[in-house]
This record gives structure tokens, C-alpha cells and sequence, in this order.
């Protein structure tokens, strides 16, 4: 018998499943709203059937806290029709699967019976090694799916397609696939498509022979053939140029390639892993990318998810980008004040990863021998950046301001609405900076008189240093 937890405010609904349920000897929870719920999944549930849309919060971002209760519940969505997306985000997020309302008696009956069989298999042991960390740093739900996800991949020689915006890490987890696999030992040879030129790109992939062209003085085997008993990575495939697309289709089917200018086959037995961070789907139905090729690549699909949805690992991720900043220049340890790990946990972060460890980097530098990193130290577009988000300086959409008025009377003289909001931004500014002066003038880029003269005109209080 399991225990089923049923989340949905639409009572009818609940009651139906629950006596769908009920019929097969489980026992069965209900919860109308997500904090309910919460709690009911914290006495330990086996599956949880879930809305995406509650009175009290949003389904899709509750999977992960759900999935994460004690007895590491199953998830099932529940979805109205034409909510594609929502239903395919939760299967992103780690959801086991979604049903459809309405759903037949017997639809829900095998799904979970499927669930259930799951469960009971897993319990006897995982049919994949350990995840192995690799350089891979998280402990956030999305990056534990991640790495769960690489070595199921290791396990296996099928293709592997890596989804991600740029910085996200997917080189990295490449690596990550190859060394978990049996071809860890044999190499890995990065193929960047996007700097692949149209007229080099056979002889890069493919090699050539001697005279082939002007300025081939000899035999080149290409990277292609450099993977032969390794891994073949095609960073950013979204721009393989098309003609080139089919080329290495044939190559992707048959492991066999002819170097330009030769006259006969070579053979490879390398295993492909590709990466992007364009929508490749959408450029199959527009002719730029091919679908056979596609098809071909994505046999197992990772999705990454970028920095700003995993923001709890960003205080681990930098303390591991300043400690290795701090051995490449030979700099003493340092730590990150409070102050500035406020700053970077409110960043978006649009570089992700990569754009982390170089800010770091550039702080470390800036710092030198000090044994704390503050704000002051960090570029200066990016303190920028983050004191905009801090206070709510960023660029506002057309007629999305809150601070827009609603009726013509809301109307105010545009001094007194200047002033009111200048008053709003040097008093968080100087929040964030504990009052010093210093501080707000690097983070806001004025003038420390004009940091002064701004707070008088704004009537706050400044704390000046004794001379």
C-alpha cells in the first residue's frame, strides 16, 4: 500500500482521484491549497499528485521543495488542456509525469501502478553508479538532476545533446560524460562549430591529404579522426554550416569519413556529445538545421539550467572560484563579505557561470593581498549592475512602471516625483553600504561630493569619517 497526496484546490477533482485511488488500497491524503500540502508531504508520501495552479503558489516551482520532503516523493502534474507548457516545464523540473483534466479512470490508474513499480525497482539499488561530481559544484535540486542525468549518459555510448545558454557549463559536462564513461582513458576533442570556416571546415573535420590544396605540405588526420576511441565534442552544433550538416550526418551513421583530397574511407569509433544554446527544434522547422541530424544527436537530452535558477549554489561557487584565483596568483585565502554575497546572489548573472568565475577572478586581482573580497573590489560594470537590481534601477518596460500613475489626478510635478525616487535610490544605496561613503561611490559610480550633495538634497543622514 502507498500513501498518495493529492494537491489541487478544485475539490471535485480531488475527491475523484481519491476514490479512483482509493479502489486499489492505497491510502490517500488531500490538501485543497500548496501549504497544506507542504505539510502533509513532510509525514512522508510516495507520490504526489500536483496543480500548477493554487490559491497560495505556484505549482511548478513547488516540485522541487516537494520532491525534496523526506520520503523523496514521485511527482505527477496535474494540468488543464492546452497547458502544453506548463506540462513539458515540469517534466524539466523533475516531475514523473502529468495528466490531463480530464483523465479516464484507467489512464490514471496505469500511470500510477507505473510510478509505483518504479519505486519499488529503485529501492533495491540504483541501476547507474554514483553520480561523480567531476567539477561539477551544486547542490541545488537542478544541478543534482544534472549530475544523476551525466551518468546515466556515462553508462551508455548513445548520443548525447547538452541544452544550455552560454556559460552554463556544457563543455564541462561533457568532460563530465566522457570521464565517467569506458572511453575515459581515450580522447576528448572539442569541434567549436562556431568558428568553423565554411571553406576549411571538411579538412578541419575530416583532415586531408598531401596536396589536397594550396598549403597542405602534409598528411592531417582531423578531429574526426583524432577521437578515434574517445569522445567527439560538437560545441555549439546550432552553427555546423548546413552543407556540412549532411556530410556529417553520413559520418554520424556509418563511423566513416574520407579526408579531402583522398581516395578511400577511414574509419572512427568515437562517441558523439553535442552542445547548444539555440533552439534547434525551431531551426528544423525552418530548413537551418537538419532533423535527421537532430534526431540523430539527441538521443539522451541534458538541459543545464542558467545560474539565476540555481542562485543557492552561487555562495559555493564562489568560494571555489576564489580559492583557485587565489593559488594561480599566489594570494593568501580570502573570504566574501556579507555585503557582497548580497550582491551576487541579486544579480541575474546573464553569462552565467563562466561570467562568476571571471568576476571573481577580477576581484581576487583587485584585492590583492586583503583578506576580504567587499563590493569595491569587484568590476565596475557589474557593481553597477547589481546596485540597479538591488534598488529597482533597471530599465522599466513601456507603461509597466509600479511608480507609473493609474488616473490623471495620481499625476505629481515631475521634481517631486524625480525627487522622491532619487530619495528611494541613495537610501538603499546607502543601506547596502552600511552608510559609507566610500562604498557608494565606487558601487554607484558618482563622486564622493556628489554622493554628499545628493544626501542633502534627500535630507539623509551621512556618517563622515573622521579626518
Amino acid at each position: 500500500m502507498a500513501r498518495i497526496l493529492i494537491i489541487d484546490d478544485d475539490e471535485l477533482i480531488r475527491n475523484s482521484l481519491s476514490r479512483c485511488f482509493a479502489d486499489m488500497g492505497h491510502e490517500i491524503l488531500l490538501a485543497g491549497d500548496l501549504r497544506a500540502g507542504m505539510d502533509m508531504a513532510a509525514s512522508g508520501v510516495d507520490v504526489v499528485y500536483l496543480d500548477l495552479h493554487l490559491p497560495d503558489g505556484d505549482g511548478q516551482k513547488a516540485i522541487d521543495d516537494l520532491a525534496a520532503s523526506p520520503a523523496h516523493p514521485e511527482i505527477i502534474v496535474i494540468t488543464g488542456q492546452g497547458n502544453n507548457y506548463g506540462a513539458r516545464q515540469s517534466l524539466a523540473n523533475g516531475a514523473w509525469d502529468y495528466i490531463r483534466k480530464p483523465a479516464s479512470p484507467q489512464s490514471v490508474r496505469a500511470s500510477l501502478a507505473d510510478v509505483l513499480a518504479y519505486r519499488r525497482d529503485h529501492r533495491r539499488g540504483p541501476a547507474t553508479r554514483e553520480p561523480c561530481d567531476d567539477g561539477i559544484l551544486g547542490t541545488s535540486p537542478p544541478m543534482q538532476r544534472v549530475r544523476t542525468r551525466i551518468a546515466q549518459a556515462a553508462d551508455s555510448e548513445a548520443g548525447v545533446l547538452l541544452l544550455g545558454e552560454t556559460g552554463v557549463g556544457k563543455e564541462l559536462a561533457a568532460r563530465a560524460i566522457h570521464n565517467q564513461s569506458r572511453r575515459g582513458a581515450g580522447p576528448f576533442v572539442v569541434v567549436d562549430c562556431g568558428n568553423l570556416t565554411e571553406s576549411l571546415v571538411e579538412s578541419a573535420l575530416y583532415g586531408h591529404v598531401r596536396g589536397a590544396f594550396t598549403g597542405a605540405h602534409a598528411d592531417r588526420k582531423g578531429l574526426v579522426g583524432e577521437a578515434d576511441g574517445g569522445t567527439l565534442f560538437l560545441d555549439e552544433v546550432g552553427e555546423l554550416p548546413p552543407v556540412q550538416q549532411k556530410s556529417f550526418l553520413r559520418v554520424l551513421q556509418e563511423r566513416r569519413y574520407r579526408p579531402v583530397g583522398g581516395v578511400r574511407e577511414l574509419s572512427s569509433d568515437f562517441r558523439l556529445v553535442a552542445a547548444t544554446n539555440r533552439d534547434l527544434e525551431a531551426m528544423a522547422r525552418t530548413g537551418e538545421f537538419r532533423s535527421d541530424l537532430l534526431f540523430r544527436l539527441r538521443t539522451l537530452e541534458i538541459g543545464l539550467p542558467p545560474l539565476r535558477e540555481r542562485g543557492e549554489d552561487i555562495p559555493l561557487l564562489a568560494a571555489h572560484f576564489i580559492g583557485a584565483s587565489c593559488d594561480r596568483y599566489g594570494l593568501p585565502a580570502k573570504r566574501v563579505s556579507a555585503q557582497l554575497m548580497r550582491l551576487l546572489t541579486g544579480y541575474p548573472w546573464p553569462g552565467n557561470v563562466r561570467e562568476l568565475g571571471n568576476v571573481m577572478e577580477a576581484a581576487v586581482i583587485a584585492a590583492g593581498r586583503d583578506a576580504v573580497v567587499y563590493p569595491k573590489h569587484l568590476p565596475g560594470h557589474l557593481r553597477f549592475s547589481a546596485l540597479d537590481a538591488a534598488v529597482g534601477g533597471g530599465a522599466v518596460p513601456a507603461g509597466a512602471s509600479s511608480a507609473s500613475p493609474r488616473r490623471a489626478g495620481d499625476v505629481v510635478p515631475y521634481d517631486e516625483y524625480k525627487a522622491r525616487r532619487d530619495k528611494e535610490y541613495f537610501q538603499e544605496l546607502m543601506a547596502l553600504c552600511s552608510h559609507d561613503v566610500s562604498t557608494a561611490s565606487l558601487m554607484s559610480g558618482l563622486s564622493v561630493p556628489s554622493i554628499y550633495r545628493h544626501l542633502g538634497l534627500a535630507n539623509i543622514p551621512t556618517r563622515r569619517r573622521k579626518s
